[in-house]
């Protein structure tokens, strides 16, 4: 369970399309804790992000380093 961990997206060119890449770093260790590629960037891929984090590890007590509104309300 990380203590605090940052999450954000970027979008990237792949085989000519554009697409949102999300990822999610602890940041006492510096360990990628997972990262994935969706077609579209908002809240509804942010909130999938962040379910799939939840499903792989207990962030009940995680403090999240976050930049955009569009977390905060996925968090929420």
């Amino acid at each position: 369970m990380p203590a605090r961990a940052t999450v954000d997206e970027t979008v990237v060119k792949i085989d000519g399309e554009w697409q949102w890449l999300y990822a999610a770093v602890d940041l006492d260790l510096l360990y990628l804790l997972d990262c994935t590629v969706f077609s579209h960037p908002g809240t509804d891929p942010t909130a999938a992000f962040l379910h799939r984090l939840t499903e792989t590890y207990n962030l009940a007590n995680t403090a999240f380093l976050v930049g955009t509104y569009g977390y905060r309300t996925a968090i929420a």
